[in-house]
């Protein structure tokens, strides 16, 4: 039996009457967790609750330049470390954080599943997705790209693929002229043309674009297939997170995770239910999940949970 399957046997077992807490998220722990955390520890003893997400309300701001950005023209978005912090997203070069030591942890599960041998969808295809929205996906993608970016023999692709609420620009400040959408719906753009390289270690970004009527099908087309592909494959070192829309609330978030390597489903300490949890597991290879990332934990101090399938 599969961890996934005990993980699911574990949640399905708990009393009805405990499977959510009544705890603030910013207030200290109740002692006894949600649901989600109970189950999770009694799979792992090392899970517990996550930092709490950071209010993104306000935008931050970039410094943008026209740049050569490796063999082909780019732009480079020197983003403000300062602005980062208050989002409690990793800034480089900064103080270590409980955030970021998580995430340090969290990435070296991906990447060892990058390393094994794999006859299906390029491992370096990871998909960040939630069962619902606000659950703090992009936060979360966004942190772990980063993390991965400042590794020494990596490079990181951190794909805005939620089209309807593009937050990964936003959170950045980046002001995108072109995106994700503009490659798929005309195939004379290149994707290089719309990337925009960072002054954060190696890390790469590829926007939402501009929103289109007919994007959902876009998503799920074979154009999207074969961007997949040529991402994963042109630089054997870079790993690709793509923040994709929840999966249940867009029908295009399946597709696409059938067409990734690796899947990470973010879930919110005493938000998510277990009835949600369980229906968005059906939409995906339970094989490509490599870990539930429990969010927005009780308490500062502790920890990201994250229950890693390897």
């Amino acid at each position: 039996m599969s961890i996934i399957e005990r993980a699911a046997e574990l949640l399905g077992s708990l009393p009805q009457g405990r499977r959510k807490s009544s705890v603030p998220e910013n207030s200290p722990g109740s002692g006894e967790g949600s649901w989600i955390e109970r189950a999770a520890a009694e799979v792992d003893p090392r899970l517990r609750s996550g930092s709490p997400q950071a209010n993104p309300a306000r935008r931050p701001t970039g410094t943008h330049e026209h740049a050569r950005s490796g063999d082909r023209a780019g732009r480079t978005l020197a983003i403000d470390r300062s602005r980062l912090r208050q989002q409690s997203l990793i800034a480089p070069d900064g103080e270590r954080t409980v955030i970021g030591e998580s995430f340090r942890r969290i990435k070296r599960q991906i990447l060892a599943n990058v390393a094994k041998p794999n006859a299906g969808p390029p491992a370096n295809l990871v998909l960040v997705t939630s069962a619902l929205p606000g659950e703090g996906k992009t936060f979360c993608a966004i942190n772990l790209a980063i993390s991965i970016a400042l590794e020494v023999d990596r490079t990181a692709l951190l794909v805005d693929g939620d089209v309807a609420k593009p937050d990964v620009a936003r959170l950045l400040g980046l002001d995108a002229q072109g995106g994700l959408m503009e490659v798929l719906r005309d195939r004379s753009v290149d994707v290089a043309d719309v990337l925009c390289k960072t002054d954060i270690g190696r890390l790469t970004i590829l926007p939402a674009g501009a929103a289109h009527k007919r994007s959902t099908e876009l998503m799920a087309s074979d154009a999207m297939r074969d961007l997949l592909q040529d991402l994963a494959g042109r630089y054997p070192d870079r790993i690709i997170i793509f923040d994709s829309p929840p999966l249940l609330a867009a029908s295009e978030t399946g597709v696409l995770a059938s067409q990734m390597g690796q899947i990470v489903i973010v879930v919110e300490a005493g938000k998510t239910s277990e009835t949600a949890l369980k229906s968005a597991l059906q939409h995906v290879d339970a094989g490509k999940v490599s870990g539930l990332l429990l969010n927005k934990g009780q308490g500062a101090s502790l920890e990201y949970g994250y229950d890693g399938y390897g």
